[in-house]
């Protein structure tokens, strides 16, 4: 039986990314290199680097050790850096705005899953 290894990104961190992705009508990208996170396709940068960025919370650098955070990512999406752009007008985000649920993502070899679930305590 295959382990799903699940990432969770929490709705307080979302909501400025969807609503910077929403006001400039572009997607959100799911990102995989030095941990994980998304942003706003098109998004303001501050000192060279996007700042509206939302980190998986399992795969923050500056909250979990290296190992643990680069293990967890490697078991979920494999060993190759990625951007995956998705639809920022999708349902799933629509609840994080009108429910304030977080999200969490799963992936296989071919899909990523993507479910808005009630907020972690």
């Amino acid at each position: 039986m295959e382990e799903f290894i699940m990432i969770h990104f929490l709705a307080s961190d979302l909501l400025p990314v969807i609503s910077e992705a929403r006001t400039r009508q572009c997607r959100i990208a799911l990102v995989k290199d030095h941990g994980v996170y998304m942003l706003s396709e098109k998004g303001e940068m501050e000192n060279g680097r996007r700042r509206v960025i939302a980190w998986a919370v399992e795969c923050n650098p500056d909250t979990v050790p290296f190992d643990n955070w680069w293990e967890r990512a490697r078991a979920e999406f494999g060993g190759d850096d990625f951007v995956e752009y998705l639809d920022g007008d999708a349902a799933a985000f629509d609840r994080v705005i009108a429910e304030g649920a977080d999200l969490q993502i799963e992936a296989d070899a071919g899909y990523l899953y993507i479910n808005a679930v009630a907020t972690r305590s």
